[in-house]
């Protein structure tokens, strides 16, 4: 849905190099290199309004697909912790809920923090590194659309060995725990095929890929931006599955006042529609055919290029040019290097590279949103509930992105780009990067006053039966760390998807996008790898840590990348496919068709 209605387009522009050496802006990006119709010159790129281009409304229908999925494994993924730590409560009704008026949480297992923790820490893992895998066979086999249906699949599978899991008679005898750790695994797969296919498949019906020139109803010219378009795109998705997330809510107050069963209940309910919405979506989507992974040729350019530079190259200007086919033809050596790809490849590969770079320094935005390991869970037990469910303030998170992200779309985003300031994706990502850490010092200052104020001092956390058991603290202090975690999230994670997209070879999209989701699961590695100290007496620094580390990370992200803001987004091509739907039931991409854009991501 683009804010501006789009009417007439400009063929006339080209760059010209004189406009770029004398046009007057604050910010210059760098020029694009390739000729098209509608392009804008130098001097427009820098001076003209950008506007996102207009969503097709399959694009809002995958969005609601993603809501579905992220629904039910959101409504899910925060009851394991409950679930796993803490026993069956005495006096309870039997389904997991505690006796109305007290102050304790639901269990099941009563297998403890370290378990808890550990279990929660390897489902998620699983389920942010298992796309590295579907990322890969999506592009090389598969396709995206097929994978996602199988995931679909898994994930029902799992939902109804939840509700299994949730009997009443097998939480007494303790049986429950063989479908629940079974449900839980195979969720975690097929969350790992269903993750790293949608937001590519999302992106591919988006078909503005270059910046051009428009002129609007109003008569006024402007630059219709692929980055700005992504950006809203994205939002919507993101919006879409903090929504979901939000589902979490009725979850937590289900395993609290009524039992497993309605907890585990409602996500299958919730999971229902997907299989319904992806058959509708079959045969109105534009669907990419698998066309075999670039991966080889990346690493037969990575070779080339250490071969020729040597290792003390890395990193330094020039040293991708050096598998670029035009520089190994210039110095004679085709004899030696045979090539496979083009001079467009090398540099998506460069801008692969990259990206992968960027996605690095996510584990520590995740680490401060969140907490190492279980320890936010954990810090919520220390605290007065007042009867409300201690796992339904982590939905703050979600929360606060529902009711940021329209602002973002609709309100600061074009607000900027009508004062023409640049605010590009490093800028977003370093700005989330530092609410993310000034999130973990709120965690940090409220575990400590959780302590000094505990009846059970520095092991709080550890079932404490002194008094009330808890410290004189609301909850509701908790959710001021989520909530700026959250809010951190729609500045790191939205451009994350558009970088994944945008800078990956054509047929690797799907295993680039993995790899932006495998820095949470390297976050979810640490949490597990952390496990013997995600534990009272240190839960404070559990937190602390990761502040201070996110403080220095987000000061090198910024001075590490920030050149990045200067360039222009053009997706990369792919010469040989034409971005429609065709008529057959596969509506997949003629592989001989004339070119139609240019994809990259």
């Amino acid at each position: 849905m683009a804010a501006e209605e789009i009417v007439v387009a400009d063929a006339s522009s080209n760059y010209d190099l004189e406009k770029h050496n004398t046009a007057s802006t604050t910010h210059k990006h760098i020029p694009i290199e390739d000729d098209y119709e509608g392009k804008p010159t130098q001097e427009e790129l820098d001076t003209l309004r950008r506007v996102p281009g207009s969503l097709p409304i399959i694009a809002y229908m995958i969005c609601i697909i993603e809501f579905c999925e992220r629904a039910s494994y959101y409504g899910v993924q925060p009851l394991i912790s409950n679930y796993v730590n803490r026993p069956l409560p005495q006096g309870g009704n039997g389904w997991g809920a505690p006796a109305p008026g007290t102050q304790q949480t639901a269990g099941a297992l009563g297998m403890g923090q370290s378990t808890s923790n550990a279990v929660t820490q390897s489902f998620s893992m699983l389920a942010y590194a298992l796309p590295l895998v579907f990322g890969w066979l999506a592009d090389a086999k598969t396709g995206r659309f097929k994978l996602i249906c199988w995931g679909v699949l898994v994930f029902g599978i799992a939902h109804v060995l939840l509700i299994v899991a949730g009997a009443k008679n097998l939480l007494a005898d303790g049986s429950s725990k063989a479908p629940f750790f079974i449900a839980v695994y195979i969720l975690a797969f097929g969350a790992g095929m269903f993750k790293p296919n949608v937001s590519p498949l999302l992106l591919d019906q988006v078909t503005n890929t270059k910046p051009m020139i428009k002129v609007l109803k109003t008569g006024e010219r402007v630059i219709e931006d692929p980055e700005a378009t992504t950006e809203r795109v994205m939002l919507w998705f993101y919006l879409m599955i903090n929504i979901g997330g939000f589902m979490g809510v009725a979850t937590a107050y289900s395993e609290k006042y009524i039992g497993w069963w309605l907890a585990f209940l409602i996500p299958l309910i919730l999971y229902l529609p997907l299989p319904l919405l992806l058959w509708f979506l079959r045969k109105r989507l534009i669907l990419h055919p698998p066309g075999g992974s670039d991966l080889p040729n990346v690493f037969r350019v990575l070779g080339v290029c250490i071969r020729r530079g040597g290792l003390k190259k890395i990193g330094r200007h020039g040293f991708w040019d050096l598998a670029k086919p035009s520089n190994i033809a210039a110095s004679g050596l085709e004899g030696v290097y045979k090539t496979q790809w083009s001079d467009q490849f090398v540099e998506d590969v460069r801008r692969t590279f990259q990206g992968t770079g960027i996605f690095c320094f996510f584990p520590i935005q995740y680490l401060n949103d969140n907490g190492l390991g279980s320890a936010a869970s954990f810090l919520s037990t220390m605290l007065r509930t007042d009867g409300v469910p201690n796992d339904v303030i982590s939905n703050f998170n979600s929360l606060s992105i529902i009711a940021t992200a329209p602002v973002l779309n609709y309100g600061l985003y074009p607000a900027l780009r009508r004062l023409n300031i640049h605010y590009g994706p490093i800028a977003r990502i370093t700005t989330g990067l530092a609410l993310s850490t000034l999130g973990g010092v709120g965690y940090t200052l409220l575990n400590y006053y959780a302590y000094k104020k505990s009846p059970c001092g520095e092991y709080g956390s550890s079932d404490c039966t002194i008094g009330t058991g808890v410290a004189d603290i609301s909850i509701w202090f908790l959710a001021i760390p989520f909530a700026i975690g959250g809010i951190s999230e729609l500045f790191v994670n939205v451009p994350a998807y558009g970088i994944a997209y945008s800078r990956a070879p054509v047929n690797m999209r799907g295993l680039v996008s993995a790899i932006n989701l495998f820095s949470t699961a390297v976050a979810y590695i640490i949490g597990l790898a952390c496990s013997s100290v995600v534990t009272d007496p240190y839960l404070t620094w559990d937190f602390g840590g990761p502040a201070i580390a996110g403080g220095v990370l987000t000061i090198i992200f910024y001075f590490t990348f920030r050149h990045i803001d200067k360039e222009e987004t053009v997706f990369s091509q792919r010469e040989t496919i034409e971005a429609t739907p065709v008529e057959d039931s596969s509506s997949q991409v003629g592989e001989k068709a004339a070119p139609a854009f240019s994809e990259k991501k």
